[in-house]
């Protein structure tokens, strides 16, 4: 059987189209292509990402010209969608991870009500050595292909299923972190490998803090993608790709001056705004190594703004 222990779900992005929506012109305001302050990408080690997988990168004009999905007046939503069973702790970070999100995008963000896991044909269970009982896993098709596409709310840009079940995209892999579909914009992610019990470990303020921040990314990451993002080779920076989960948390929750252009284009957002929200956010999450970091990027936009 073929083991895969790596976030391999974004390679699904690479091949599914960009839904095209209408383009219109929008300043790049609030910040430069000043890149102090950011770190560029080494050589790939073994192991990570760009070792296995060659990207070409994307630049600004391949971004535009991909046409990628924009917010309109009718559709301007995140909309989150609970399925299964969440502890009050989960459900906390669920609903902070939203309101980054929010943030991140400059969009409303909205959960919807709880859904319940499919009882039968969709799940199947797995011993691992560090369980103590069978994990059941359940198929990302069930999200993707029945329960998210005929509950699509009409306010929507996207429509993304989050879930404390371990998942599965086909027989032959051992799990997957979430998977996509970029032309119906909806989506499924797992963070049940984000929070200790599932390793057998204890809670603890620190766990809590890593679970946050691990959220935070993954959705900062993956509606990237939904909004055109490709990964992101020259920077350091939260559209990297990721082969492992150790890989992903040396991403930094943060968008290099190339990526955040792209973004900024998209949805017209002041930038140095944004990065006020993004800092008070991380402060009142006590997330104080990203809050840290954009005190020091404002400083320094402050010091020598842009022309």
């Amino acid at each position: 059987m073929k083991i895969v222990f790596y976030i391999r779900h974004s390679i699904l992005f690479v091949a599914l189209v960009a839904l095209v929506s209408a383009i219109s012109s929008t300043p790049w305001a609030g910040d430069t292509m000043d890149d102090s302050g950011f770190e560029k990408m080494g050589r790939p080690k073994p192991g990570d990402w760009l070792f296995h997988f060659h990207e070409r990168g994307q630049s600004f004009e391949d971004y535009v010209s991909s046409h990628p999905v924009r917010g309109t007046v009718d559709r301007r939503v995140l909309v989150f969608q609970p399925v299964g069973s969440f502890s009050q702790i989960e459900r906390d970070i669920i609903a902070k991870a939203g309101e980054f999100a929010g943030i991140w995008f400059d969009l409303p963000t909205r959960i919807e009500p709880t859904l319940p896991l499919p009882e039968h044909g969709w799940h199947r269970v797995r011993q691992f050595s560090w369980q103590d009982k069978p994990v059941e896993q359940y198929k990302t098709g069930y999200f993707l292909d029945k329960l998210l596409p005929g509950r699509f709310p009409p306010d929507a840009v996207c429509y993304l299923a989050i879930t404390m079940a371990d998942l599965y995209p086909e027989e032959s892999w051992n799990f997957v972190f979430g998977q996509a579909s970029l032309p119906q914009r909806v989506g499924v992610y797992s963070i049940a490998r984000y929070f200790p019990q599932f390793w057998g470990q204890e809670q603890s303020p620190e766990s809590y803090l890593l679970a946050l921040r691990r959220s935070c990314r993954v959705l900062a990451h993956e509606v990237g993608h939904i909004f055109g993002l490709a990964h992101c080779i020259e920077y350091r920076c939260t559209m990297n790709g990721s082969n492992s989960l150790e890989e992903s948390d040396r991403r930094p929750l943060r968008l290099c001056p190339f990526c955040l252009k792209k973004l900024q284009w998209n949805r017209g957002f002041d930038t140095v705004k944004r990065y006020e929200r993004l800092r008070e956010f991380f402060e009142d999450q006590n997330l104080l190594q990203e809050a840290a970091w954009i005190s020091l990027r404002l400083k320094r936009l402050r010091s020598d703004p842009p022309k």
